[in-house]
C-alpha cells in the first residue's frame, strides 16, 4: 500500500536522484562505518516492502547530499511529516488556499531578499556564497519547500 505524500520513501528517492547508488553506499560508509548496498536503500524507498531505514543512515544521506548540493530530503520529509501531524492533532482539516498563496508570496519576498543579500558585492563572501550565507539559502528553501508541500497537501495531490 503506497503511503501518501510526504514520506520517508519519498525522501529516499530524492536521496538517489541526487547521489545515485554509489554515492549512497559512499555516504552510509563514510558516516556510519557500516557497509550496505544502495539496492538496499532502494528497497527502503518502496513503501510496500518490510525494509525500513535506520535513522543513523538517514543521517549519512543528508550530510552528502548536503555537501553535494545542499539540499536534505531525509529532513525534509521528517519536517514535513511532523507538520503534517502537528496540523492533525490541532484538528486542523487543511489551510485556507487564499492564506496559503499569501505565505507563498511573502515567502518568496523573502527568499529572494536572501538570495540578493547574500550575492550583493558588499555582503561577506561578495558574489559567492559563504558557508554561512549556504545555511540561510538552503533554510529559505525549506520554508519555501514547506509552504509548497502544504499547498499541495491542501489541494490533494495524486
Amino acid at each position: 500500500m503506497a503511503r501518501d505524500i510526504p514520506s520517508i520513501e519519498q525522501g529516499i528517492a530524492e536521496a538517489f536522484k541526487i547521489l545515485k547508488d554509489i554515492g549512497i553506499e559512499e555516504a552510509i560508509k563514510k558516516n556510519t562505518g557500516k557497509i550496505k548496498s544502495g539496492s538496499y536503500f532502494r528497497s527502503c524507498s518502496d513503501p510496500d516492502t518490510a525494509h525500513k531505514i535506520d535513522h543513523i543512515d538517514s543521517l549519512a544521506i543528508d550530510y552528502e547530499c548536503l555537501e553535494v548540493n545542499g539540499s536534505t530530503p531525509m529532513l525534509s520529509a521528517h519536517e514535513a511529516l511532523v507538520a503534517k501531524h502537528l496540523d492533525k492533532i490541532k484538528g486542523e482539516q487543511s489551510r485556507d488556499v487564499n492564506l496559503l498563496m499569501n505565505d507563498l508570496g511573502r515567502i518568496i519576498g523573502d527568499f529572494q531578499s536572501t538570495i540578493h543579500g547574500a550575492q550583493a558585492e558588499d555582503s561577506p563572501g561578495g558574489v559567492e556564497f559563504t558557508a554561512e550565507e549556504r545555511v540561510l539559502v538552503n533554510k529559505a528553501i525549506r520554508k519555501l519547500e514547506s509552504i509548497l508541500l502544504y499547498l499541495k497537501i491542501t489541494i490533494g495531490d495524486s
